[in-house]
């Protein structure tokens, strides 16, 4: 059962859980492929999921530290 099914005690919690869960989702989809498959394109468009992974990063790294975590840009 995942963050989905059960509500946490706050908000701040809520989300951990929520990322947990995309991150562990992630993972499983990765897992075992190779680095052709990962840049392989599946649509029209430059997305692969290595992009996905790599835009996963950067909104947990810069996103969530600077906008949630109030951690300032230049840090």
């Amino acid at each position: 059962m995942g963050s989905f099914n059960v509500l946490l005690d706050n908000e701040k919690a809520q989300l951990d859980a929520f990322v947990e869960d995309y991150r562990s989702a992630i993972e499983v989809t990765l897992d075992g492929l190779t680095e052709e498959e990962v840049r392989r394109r599946l649509v029209p468009s430059a997305t692969t999921l290595l992009g996905l992974l790599k835009h996963v990063t950067w909104m947990q790294r810069v996103w969530f530290e600077e906008c949630v975590g109030g951690t300032p840009g230049r840090e």
